[in-house]
């Protein structure tokens, strides 16, 4: 979290000079630009002395951070929602497979009982002869 602060104020402070919001009025000699290590000084200075500042630097980057985070919720939310239809259907499909087998052995076991009720008369007709 550091890391991300210390590198946006650099990123500020380079936008600030490059800016050149402190620059002289017109038709003044331009100075000469300062140094990396000038400009990294000069951004620790504003930053410590004003705590507003960097309080701000730690909202904008928490506020990226926070949007980063919900940009990754709705990504795997819309990824979720996009792959629960074959969840759907291979239920269905489970299902349908499911009342198949029953209707199945429902036949089977109406023919079984058919069959038993022959072979019940069947053996009283023979029992019948002997």
């Amino acid at each position: 979290m550091k890391k991300i602060a210390i590198v946006v104020v650099l990123l500020l402070c380079g936008i600030a000079v490059a800016d050149g919001s402190g620059a002289p009025a017109a038709g003044a000699p331009m100075a000469p630009s300062p140094s990396l290590e000038a400009a990294r000084q000069a951004c620790a200075t504003a930053m410590n002395a004003d705590p507003n500042f960097a309080k701000s630097i730690e909202l904008t980057i928490d506020k990226q951070l926070d949007q980063k985070t919900i940009d990754a919720h709705e990504d795997a939310y819309h990824h979720i929602q996009k792959n629960e239809n074959h969840v759907i259907y291979a239920y269905a499909a489970m299902w349908v497979l499911a009342a198949l087998l029953v209707g199945f052995l429902f036949l089977r076991q109406q023919a079984l009982k058919s069959e038993i009720l022959a072979l019940k008369r069947d053996l009283s007709r023979h029992e019948e002869k002997a």
